[in-house]
């Protein structure tokens, strides 16, 4: 069994995103950051589940992702016995820009 590890970059993202839908409905914007944090829980006993990010295929890591809720991905990466959530991702935005996110 795996440690999961969220990073500055993942923890900001999905405060902003709380942060967004919160002024539309605050039960809404609650239920999206409870599954965002759930979807990654099965990481735990199977950290390769999510798909390998081809977006970021160029990099030195492998990253890979879980869809949330179609709109949403959650990057990671997985480095011996943890795994790293680098960031959440909104689909809705050019994915050219996805590895800037990284770098």
């Amino acid at each position: 069994m795996v440690k999961i590890v969220w990073l500055p970059k993942a923890r900001k993202r999905v405060k902003e995103i709380h942060s967004y839908y919160k002024g539309k409905s605050k039960s809404a914007a609650n239920k999206l950051k409870k599954d965002i944090k759930s979807c990654t829980a099965p990481l735990c006993d199977f950290p390769q589940m999510g798909t390998l990010e081809p977006n970021l295929a160029d990099l030195h890591i492998s990253f890979r992702f879980l869809v949330v809720r179609n709109n949403y991905k959650i990057i990671y990466y997985i480095d011996s016995e943890t795994v790293y959530i680098a960031t959440v991702w909104d689909c809705r935005q050019d994915n050219k820009k996805l590895k800037s996110e990284l770098i």
